[in-house]
């Protein structure tokens, strides 16, 4: 009996121990559209996905790994566009870079759909749980007008 509590112990310490590197997946809503105004500080086109279902209510920490799949059209035709994990609390000043950016390289058309699946390994931690301190920003070069984005797949993986 007692080393079936040790045993049950052990088991119990392990699973807390490694709850913080679950593996978790969420998704988008069907046909998710998602708005790209006028970046003030670039020239292109750019949105910030902070809602907390994104990141499954969970602080974003250095060292994991994300998968974005998304298969999306625009309304708009651009060049290039960019997507960054990122930090918008006011503490980081506007934001910080919490993984390097990811490309897209080309153009892009208009209501041509895309898929792509982009890969970031975070480099520090967000300020905190809170959808704005957990966000997905996608950046357009090379855009004249605002575009809008309909994903019929928006897949955010936490791989580790």
């Amino acid at each position: 009996m007692k080393k079936l509590w040790m045993v049950l112990l052990v088991l119990l310490v392990i699973g807390i121990g490694t709850a913080g590197a679950q593996v978790w997946t969420t998704n988008a809503p069907a046909n998710w559209q998602l708005r790209m105004p006028k970046n003030e500080w670039s020239p292109g086109h750019q949105a910030q996905i902070k809602t907390s279902w994104l990141f499954n209510k969970q602080q974003i920490k250095a060292g994991e790994k994300y998968e974005l799949e998304v298969t999306f059209k625009s309304n708009r035709a651009f060049t290039g566009l960019d997507v960054c994990l990122v930090d918008g609390n006011a503490k980081v000043n506007y934001w910080g870079e919490l993984s390097g950016w990811e490309k897209f390289e080309g153009a892009i058309a208009a209501n041509t759909e895309i898929t792509k699946k982009f890969t970031f390994t975070t480099i520090k931690d967000a300020t905190s749980a809170a959808a704005g301190d957990n966000m997905v920003v996608f950046d357009t070069q090379g855009a004249t007008q605002e575009a809008t984005l309909t994903f019929t797949k928006f897949t955010l993986t936490r791989v580790q």
